[in-house]
This record gives C-alpha cells, structure tokens and sequence, in this order.
C-alpha cells in the first residue's frame, strides 16, 4: 500500500524518503487531496519498461494470441518451431 505524506511531511522527510522508496510509491497530498507521487528510480526504469513493452502493437497482439491458444490448450507455436 503506498505510503501518504503531506507535502510538509514530505519536505521534513526527503533525505530519508529514497530510503523508504524501495518497494511501493509515496502520494503526496495537499489540503488531504493526492497532488502528486514519488517512486524510486528502480520503480521509475520498470514503469518505463512495461509502458514501453505494452505500447508495442505487435508484441500484445502475439501476446494476446498465446494467451488466448493457452487458455483453449491449442498448441502454441514459437519462433523456435
């Protein structure tokens, strides 16, 4: 569950925020409502990374397909077949 902080706790914290960033994001908030969220930079590279792999058209489509083949215990075909 993501921690939540007030943008003055925030402030108090953040040389030890990257520390407690290691597993879930922090929401910051402002009169109690989310303004904005903080994540570590290894969360960043793998959000990053899977925006980049589910942008790619081709790969969900082959994706999709195996897991539909799967899901009905059709043979799945491989580059490697």
């Amino acid at each position: 569950m993501p921690k939540y902080l007030t943008i003055a706790e925030a402030q108090q914290q953040l040389a030890e925020l990257s520390n407690q960033l290691t597993d879930e994001p922090a929401i910051i908030t402002k009169d109690g409502k989310p303004v904005m969220i903080t994540f570590s930079l290894e969360q960043f590279e793998s959000l990053i990374e899977t925006i980049e792999i589910i942008s790619d058209r081709e790969l969900m489509t082959e994706l999709k397909q195996g897991i539909k083949q799967y899901k009905s215990k059709q043979n799945i075909k491989t580059a490697f077949d």
